[in-house]
């Protein structure tokens, strides 16, 4: 099994062996490891699943250097907690120059010192050609560094090196979740450290009050017990984890303190983590051994709050994965068996086939950005990001920064570090151009170079940025019209309309209304259906709106009407004011004016018993008009039901005929089995001809 690969660059070969053996002591052999000293040779960060910069301004200067798409963390540094003793043994009220190769390296240790609560010691910062006043530094004789001992004045004559600051655990959780590796490994290396710091509690009374805050701090609960489970040590969120109603005490058996068996059991037990629900909450809890002279002394127990870590999970998942990003929807999403929605649909599926710009057009509420999710999911760019940008959503003055992103200082508010556009976040993936016909004419040009000449430069910026990125554009605008107008470039327009997919507005595709009615109805896990007249209003509506006003209107009954009938008075007064139109024909069910019967009788009647198939007819003609799916299972149970018992296997070969011969169509399990338009003919053609024989229909009609 191949490993991860991380390259580790720092200014410092002293750094980079550091990091190298803190990583390898956490992660063991799950990753192979790399060490880089500043390079500017680009050539040199490739092929790495991470790269972990040791500062920010070595994260700035590897940005430069690296590919586009690298993964790169910036490490966060902390002190070694072990080596805190040096700084307590100095005298209260000494003043100290804490000394690193950069001003800002010097004020973090500073600032970490403080964090952790040492106040006794004055703390200047230093750094080489820092302006610190000679007759300040004249009076000084202490340096405090963390492995820079080297850029200590020569005139200091005390130095207290706490060695090189050690990998923080929200950088170890970074690490851990950038390369989906398991996150019990944040608990390994939380108790490794505590491990480390409760043997060193038994010989440095100077640091017992240190361990306190420390472990006060920590996120999860500790508890070190002896071989006889009597506590040697606890912090604060250990308590509430395990005994919240009785105090825990040092010597005390934590079997007398907490009631929860399966606690004591995994104390006892060889599992080194598992699951436990201790009060009401679910506990992530792990076990080390404590060892003196290769003899087990005891255990350390860890406590942590599983929907605590889920959380810090999803917060860097979140950091990591800009949101909006990714698409969700796939052509299975697309409603409808009509001939113009199915052909659009066939015409898409063969678009996602090239990386051809495509150019969606269509009436609001048609479900343009569906179809962009379905072309690019069905791409070879489907493992590449999503980005939709809504040009009608935008304010004109944020357009150009959000598109091409800006560099940092490149106008009054921008943020630290600059920020990617949003073709640089669709990298290797595909842009949709929503509503691009409200596009401004003064960005257009710069649109147009970006798509033609694939890079981008930032605002602020000078180099250009290459960008891969598929375009799909979408309008309910005519832009030719705009052209004429000169509100659109025409250059633009025969760039982004390569492959022209006109999606059908919802009045041209009445025949689907009941199939996308029935998917709303199951979506919302209602079961109502509509009155014959006010379906027929529906069938006769101008629908301005398309899809989404249907969809709406499916919501409001649900919510509304209390019937499982809806009637025509159950509609919302506002919605046929202007739009209906009597004029539209609905689509008729055929009558049953036939009398003889024709050569499709005859056909059908060579292949089985009329008298199934025009159950089976029947029964997906009342599933359509009370907008139900219409399985397998579904058509054997009311055939039982009338009489008529059918097995698995022979209503296989029922469908298979008829959908054969177009009298149905058998979509997914989602959509169900459908009665086509021939298939009511013929219904109509076969009740006629066997009520000449008698049977009775009256359970149809």
């Amino acid at each position: 099994m191949s490993r991860n690969r991380i390259l580790i660059v720092a200014a410092d070969d002293k750094v980079n062996i550091a990091y190298k053996k803190q990583l390898e002591g956490i992660f063991e052999d799950a990753l192979e490891i790399q060490t880089l000293t500043l390079d500017d040779d680009p050539d040199k960060y490739l092929g790495y699943d991470l790269i972990l910069a040791a500062s920010q301004a070595i994260s700035d200067q590897v940005k430069k250097q690296a590919p586009l798409n690298a993964r790169i963390i910036t490490v966060i540094r902390n002190i070694n907690v072990l080596e805190l003793n040096k700084v307590f043994n100095i005298e209260p009220g000494s003043t100290a120059i804490v000394v690193s190769n950069f001003m800002h390296a010097a004020t973090e240790t500073v600032n970490l010192l403080k964090e952790i609560g040492i106040h006794h010691v004055k703390f200047i910062p230093y750094c080489p050609g820092c302006d610190l006043e000679s007759s300040v530094l004249n009076q000084v004789d202490l340096a405090i560094t963390a492995g820079a001992s080297h850029f200590v004045p020569e005139r200091i004559s005390r130095i207290t090196d706490l060695g090189i600051k050690i990998i923080d655990i929200s950088t170890i959780v970074e690490i851990i979740v950038n390369l989906g590796l398991p996150l019990e490994r944040i608990n390994l290396f939380t108790l490794r450290y505590m491990k480390e710091v409760i043997d060193l509690n038994w010989k440095i009374s100077d640091l017992k009050s240190l361990l306190e805050t420390v472990l006060d701090a920590s996120a999860n609960g500790i508890l070190a017990l002896d071989l006889e489970g009597r506590i040697l040590f606890m912090n604060k969120d250990s308590e509430i984890y395990v005994s919240p109603d009785k105090p825990l005490k040092i010597g005390a058996k934590i079997s007398k303190l907490t009631k929860n068996k399966d606690l004591i059991e995994f104390i006892s037990s060889d599992r080194q983590s598992d699951v436990l629900r201790i009060g009401k909450k679910d506990l992530m809890v792990s076990k080390t051994y404590l060892k003196s002279a290769d003899k087990i002394t005891g255990t350390v127990i860890s406590f942590g709050n599983v929907s605590e870590l889920q959380n810090m999970e999803k917060e860097i998942r979140r950091k990591l994965s800009p949101k909006g990003n990714t698409a969700k929807y796939n052509f299975s999403d697309i409603i409808g068996q009509s001939k113009s929605i199915r052909t659009i649909v066939e015409m898409a599926k063969k678009s996602s086939r090239s990386d051809l710009s495509v150019l969606l057009l269509g009436e609001n509420g048609t479900g343009k950005e569906l179809f962009a999710q379905a072309i690019h999911q069905n791409s070879s760019r489907r493992d590449g990001p999503f980005v939709a940008v809504n040009f009608a959503a935008l304010p004109e003055n944020l357009i150009e920064s959000e598109l091409f992103g800006y560099e940092e200082g490149a106008f009054t508010g921008a943020r630290k570090g600059g920020k990617p556009g949003f073709f640089e976040l669709a990298h290797k993936g595909t842009i949709f151009l929503d509503e691009i016909g409200d596009a401004p004419l003064s960005l257009q040009a710069r649109l147009l170079r970006v798509i033609q000449e694939k890079e981008v430069q930032r605002l602020g910026g000078v180099c250009p940025i290459p960008v891969d990125v598929r375009v799909i554009a979408a309008t309910n605008c005519d832009l030719k019209q705009n052209i004429q107008h000169n509100l659109f470039r025409k250059d633009l327009y025969y760039r982004i309309n390569t492959i022209t997919l006109q999606i059908p507005p919802l009045r041209e595709r009445l025949e689907d209304i009941p199939q996308i009615i029935n998917d709303t109805m199951a979506s919302l896990h209602a079961q109502k259906a509509f009155s014959e007249a006010a379906f027929q209003k529906l069938m006769r509506y101008h629908w301005p709106g398309n899809i989404r006003e249907l969809q709406n209107l499916v919501h409001y009954v649900v919510e509304l009407v209390e019937d499982t009938v809806i009637q025509v008075s159950d509609l919302p007064h506002n919605l046929f004011t202007e739009e209906y139109d009597d004029e539209l024909n609905p689509i008729e069910y055929p009558s049953s004016s036939h009398n003889e019967p024709t050569g499709s009788l005859t056909a059908l009647e060579k292949k089985g018993d009329l008298r199934i198939f025009t159950h089976v007819l029947a029964e997906l003609e009342a599933a359509e008009r009370s907008y139900l799916k219409a399985s397998r299972i579904f058509l054997i149970q009311k055939l039982s039901e009338k009489g008529v018992p059918v097995n698995d296997n022979a209503m296989r070969k029922v469908l298979s005929i008829l959908e054969e011969m177009n009298y149905i169509t058998i979509g997914s399990t989602k959509q169900g089995t459908r009665i086509t338009k021939k298939g009511k003919e013929l219904l109509t053609e076969l009740k006629t001809e066997l009520i000449k024989e008698d049977y009775r229909w009256n359970s149809w009609t």
